[in-house]
């Protein structure tokens, strides 16, 4: 699949590189949540001790692209040593308990870490809603979208007439820009829908397990994106790399470090060429 567009791909640090240069003992990581079988969300757990369990979503032991691992399933899509020698744990969302609309576990059972079923990108694929403080959340996308611009704007929250700071950074232009530049490169205004209120993107069929169960879990994501007291995070969040602090920096207190502010309408620095035309 790699090889049919071309594409290379040079891994020179894993998770576990990381973590032993911040000085934590790989054998003191009790579990790895995959929030999907994508190879870009999922590291190389083989190189974690045995005693180090995996976690993945509802699916994905029943599915024979999944479980068992290539070799020994030809069609999987995930390699077996990921399984070999360590507990693999399936989700099971029976609890009762909801969250934003979206099924959920209490990971810890104190209310800091909920895992949440968040199908259609994948069969198997699970966001995170990690407490940073005692009313605070970061919501963990992983691949529920691959751009900002498909959840953003929404009725709940609409396209701002003056966007600070301005997603154009290094260009001469003010610090702010008017969110009407926007207007005549937004497909909502060709359809003669409300371009402050409707998303620039719809989610690519190619890219959803089910895009109906895509499309649900885009809706409930949208919900949370809206409330100040949670962060909404993708893993594909190119944007975001500018501004947030990596591994081992913490994200506790983004609300008074402005993070939210910084990153909602970062993305729409993505248009710049389209402006220009």
């Amino acid at each position: 699949m790699i090889a049919a567009v071309g594409l290379t791909i040079d891994i020179t640090r894993d998770v576990a590189d990381h973590l032993h240069d911040a000085s934590v003992p790989l054998d003191s990581i009790n579990s790895i949540i995959w929030s999907h079988y994508h190879f870009d969300h999922t590291g190389d757990p083989s190189l974690f001790p045995s005693t180090t369990s995996l976690i993945v979503g509802p699916g994905f032991k029943s599915n024979p692209q999944t479980f068992p691992g290539y070799p020994l399933n030809p069609d999987a899509l995930v390699s077996q040593d990921a399984f070999e020698g360590r507990e693999v744990l399936e989700l099971e969302f029976n609890s009762g308990l909801e969250i934003g609309g979206l099924k959920a576990l209490d990971f810890f059972g104190d209310g800091s870490f909920y895992l949440l079923q968040a199908s259609g990108h994948t069969h198997d694929h699970i966001c995170g809603l990690a407490r940073t403080s005692e009313d605070k959340f970061i919501f963990l996308g992983g691949d529920a979208a691959h751009h900002n611009g498909l959840f953003r704007p929404t009725t709940l929250l609409p396209l701002p007439e003056s966007i600070s700071p301005s997603p154009f950074e290094g260009l001469r232009i003010p610090s702010f820009c008017p969110g009407s530049i926007f207007e005549h490169i937004h497909p909502a205004t060709a359809q003669g829908e409300d371009y402050r209120t409707t998303p620039f993107y719809k989610l690519n069929p190619h890219l959803a397990e089910s895009l109906e169960e895509a499309n649900t879990t885009l809706e409930k994501i949208q919900v949370f994106d809206a409330s100040p007291d949670v962060f909404v995070m993708i893993a594909h969040d190119i944007p975001a790399q500018a501004i947030l602090p990596y591994f081992p920096g913490k994200l506790n207190g983004w609300e008074t470090k402005g993070y939210k502010e910084l990153n909602t309408w970062r993305f729409l620095g993505d248009f710049k060429k389209a402006l220009e035309m």
